[in-house]
């Protein structure tokens, strides 16, 4: 399996600088975030959703695009991924990050996807969600890349199984999936390897994060139930009062994904595809993120290659 990197993960390095640290760790693929930043955005610190200097403008002209695919090909690197914050529906927008992706060499575009707060019925969304699928999947064909659909939590495809059921009447050399167990850890775990058998020809690209549960805290401190909630066992002190649980990201492997047997069940399965890193831990500097991740990922895969 291959290595890259989703760009919304290094908002301090410029495409540049991601090209030069991504060739110094020896990964290739690069997955370019792709969003407008408001200009009075741009002043403040550098962070994944906000000012983050690794992103394309929607609006970039095709003279940028081509040098910034020259400076990909410069490192060795390849684009191959583009990943903008469609809405459900929106062909025009979907259109024009397709055009994107091709200037680029891109192969792969995450598209929208309807999220869930149960404001609407999952039928309806289903449905919406699905007539728009119909209209990409014709675009893909067009414009030569995949459409991706996302594991995501508070979407209406949090799991492999739902993804599945969403993608499953298109053709999948046109619209895959984008396997998260990441995101999986917040909504929609199911047994790795029984979803991504379930998968199987839509498993298109996966993302590398991890994340964790923890008890919350609240102002007044440690719930009275902590020890229970930590496992210590005995009786509540307070049995009426349930103990709240917030999630959060962690580093790679200090997470609850276990990604020793994640590889392997994707080796198990045959996937010989990529893998993405998105992680939001903020545990290293960009750069050394990079590292080790590389480490990681060639340590664990057991071969010590990056394909």
């Amino acid at each position: 399996m291959k290595l890259s990197v989703f760009t919304v993960a290094v908002p301090d390095m410029t495409p540049e600088q991601l090209c030069s640290a991504a060739e110094a760790a020896g990964i290739v693929g690069i997955e370019w975030r792709c969003k407008e930043t408001p200009e009075h955005v741009r002043k403040e610190a550098p962070s994944f959703w906000g000012n983050n200097r690794c992103t394309i403008d929607p609006r970039a002209s095709e003279e940028e695009l081509a040098s910034l695919a020259q400076t990909v090909r410069a490192t060795g690197r390849r684009s191959l991924a583009l990943a903008p914050y469609l809405s459900c529906g929106d062909l025009e927008g979907t259109e024009r990050m397709f055009r994107i992706a091709r200037s680029l060499g891109a192969s792969l575009v995450r598209v929208g996807i309807p999220g869930y707060d149960g404001s609407r019925d999952f039928g309806s969304l289903f449905a919406e969600a699905s007539a728009y699928l119909a209209e990409v999947e014709a675009l893909a064909g067009d414009y030569g890349v995949k459409a991706l659909v996302e594991t995501h939590h508070r979407t209406i495809a949090p799991s492999a199984s739902l993804a599945h059921r969403l993608v499953s009447r298109f053709d999948p050399d046109k619209v895959g999936v984008l396997y998260d167990p990441g995101n999986m850890v917040y909504e929609g775990f199911e047994n790795y390897r029984m979803g991504l058998e379930l998968l199987g020809p839509y498993l298109a690209h996966v993302h590398v994060k991890n994340a964790g549960w923890s008890p919350a805290r609240g102002g007044s401190g440690a719930h009275p139930n902590l020890p229970q909630a930590e496992g210590s066992g005995g009786p509540e002190a307070e049995p009426l009062s349930p103990v709240e649980w917030t999630c959060g990201w962690r580093p790679i492997a200090s997470g609850i994904v276990p990604w020793r047997q994640v590889l392997a069940d994707l080796k198990a399965v045959g996937y010989d595809g990529w893998l993405g890193l998105e992680d939001f831990s903020g545990a290293y500097g960009s750069a050394e993120m990079l590292r080790v991740y590389a480490a990681q990922m060639n340590e664990w895969q057991g071969d010590g290659t990056n394909g």
